[in-house]
């Protein structure tokens, strides 16, 4: 069992996850059965390629360990496929294919861009196996909220019946997408740069074959510090942005069309998130040197990096979507309910695993590593804030009876947490730096 072999699997788990889900994309478009059983069948055969990763993995370390960033990934993968193969049998519904293999693609994705290596040497603070049930439980767990965020978006999709294409409604929306997502961050832009406040330091740059290579802590361009500024307003105008949306695009006659829009821009940012770091992973997009490690600028140089792309890719999703797929979506016998459910069971399955996962064994392993069971460490924080706020949204399905839109829409923030605790120590540094 070599390090080749397992590098291999790797690729071959997302070549079958790869076809799977384009198998399940062309039964959403055909309708055809032999197409659900193919893909169930890719699904089924790329979970068998990655259980035997992990595996040969083992071997050749010679025990059971998950310690890596890249593990992490795979196992949230991994046990979404399981969801899917479980769902699929159950209900005997093509529904969690359809919804769930495209995350499971970007996954893999980013994983690929991860350190794959299987470490045989490692440092003390890793040799232990609270660290595996740490990073096992915790993956799983996590992999069972980025499952409900997935099924929430489709549920957000497909709650709303989507009327004949309106092209004066089209362009009202699109000129207030226009205005609060463009035209007010670039004049809050010019008027901090005016007043002196805009940062200073950034070392954003795209690089291409045209333009030479510049040190990165001399490359204060305007560029860069646009892009900054945009992460930083980022939350604030989406907030304003969604509350202006709501008076003025949804009423009575066009339910759940703010949720189709929240979808859509969720789904966009969550794509340019994965195309900024390939950009990043391939020198393309040069940002803070990861050297500088806990350097909040990286963090809002990302952000706004993919701030700008999910303004280019959300015109285009809207338009696929609302105006090409919106029957197709509608055609999709029992789908609500159905969400619904999966969604709220997905998250109640995720919280007592991340629980003793992330937290309880998590601290346990960082008393045993570092001497202490709790250290204000990013990436601790990241978590206890993940677990508050899925507490609070069970705690709202329970007492508050929460569910459909609210749910939806909580799930997909909870996911978007997840993604941010996970990459944290990228941006912020931290104990959890090694990974």
């Amino acid at each position: 069992m070599t390090e080749g072999l397992y590098q291999n699997l790797f690729w071959y788990t997302f070549i079958f996850y790869l076809g799977g889900f384009l198998a399940f994309a062309m039964y959403f478009s055909l309708k055809k059965d032999s197409l659900q059983k193919i893909g169930t069948l890719l699904l089924a055969l790329g979970l068998l390629m990655q259980t035997s990763g992990f595996v040969v993995k083992w071997g050749i370390i010679g025990q059971i360990r998950f310690q890596s960033m890249f593990e992490f990934l795979m196992l949230m993968s991994w046990a979404g496929v399981l969801l899917i193969l479980y769902g699929v049998t159950k209900y005997k519904s093509p529904l969690l294919g359809i919804v769930i293999t495209p995350i499971i693609v970007m996954l893999n994705a980013a994983a690929a861009m991860l350190d794959k290596s299987p470490a045989e040497n490692l440092m003390p603070a890793l040799q232990s196996n609270w660290l595996t049930i740490h990073i096992s439980l915790a993956a799983i767990g996590a992999g069972a909220f980025v499952i409900a965020g997935a099924v929430s978006l489709f549920y957000l999709l497909s709650n709303h019946q989507y009327k004949t294409y309106d092209k004066k409604d089209f362009n009202g929306f699109l000129s207030l997408a226009t205005l609060y997502l463009v035209y007010i961050p670039l004049a809050l832009f010019f008027v901090l740069k005016i007043v002196g406040l805009a940062p200073h330091h950034t070392a954003f740059q795209v690089m291409s074959k045209f333009t030479s290579q510049m040190e990165y802590e001399n490359a204060r361009t305007l560029l860069g510090q646009l892009v900054i500024v945009l992460g930083l307003l980022f939350v604030p105008v989406l907030a304003v942005t969604g509350h202006i949306f709501k008076k003025k695009v949804t009423d009575s006659k066009n339910t759940g069309y703010g949720g189709v829009l929240f979808a859509i821009f969720a789904l966009s940012f969550a794509l340019s998130s994965l195309t900024v770091g390939i950009l990043v992973h391939n020198d393309v997009l040069l940002i803070t040197p990861q050297r500088h490690l806990g350097s909040i600028w990286r963090f809002f140089e990302f952000l706004g990096s993919a701030y700008i792309i999910t303004l280019i890719i959300f015109p285009i999703l809207y338009y696929l979507i609302y105006r090409k797929l919106g029957a197709s979506i509608n055609k999709i016998p029992g789908k609500i309910d159905l969400l619904d459910e999966i969604n709220y069971r997905a998250v109640s399955l995720g919280y007592p695993l991340y629980t003793v996962g992330a937290l309880f064994a998590g601290a346990i392993w960082a008393e045993q590593a570092w001497g202490t069971f709790w250290s204000w460490d990013p990436k601790e924080v990241g978590s206890l804030l993940v677990w508050f706020f899925y507490s609070a949204v069970l705690h709202a399905r329970y007492n508050r009876d929460w569910k459909g839109n609210r749910l939806a829409i909580l799930s997909i923030i909870g996911t978007s947490m997840i993604f941010v605790t996970f990459y944290g120590n990228y941006f912020f540094g931290g104990l959890h730096a090694y990974a």
